[in-house]
């Protein structure tokens, strides 16, 4: 899932960062390449199997 420049420009400025211009976007666009694969990647886990940590209330030996 490729992000265009645009769309990058107004997330950066919806979270008040600092203005990069093309040039700069496309220092960084390998780096955001491989974390968006990353992140696909996780579609594809199969996590039926796994409970969920919010269904979870440990006791750990403390006051109650």
């Amino acid at each position: 899932m490729a992000i265009t420049n645009e769309t990058l420009k107004a997330i950066i400025r919806d979270y008040h960062g600092f203005e990069l211009d093309d040039k700069e976007l496309d220092l960084i666009r390998p780096e955001l390449d491989s974390y968006m694969a990353a992140v696909e990647s996780l579609r594809d886990l199969d996590l039926s199997e796994v409970m969920s940590g919010r269904l979870l209330s440990a006791s750990e030996g403390g006051e109650q």
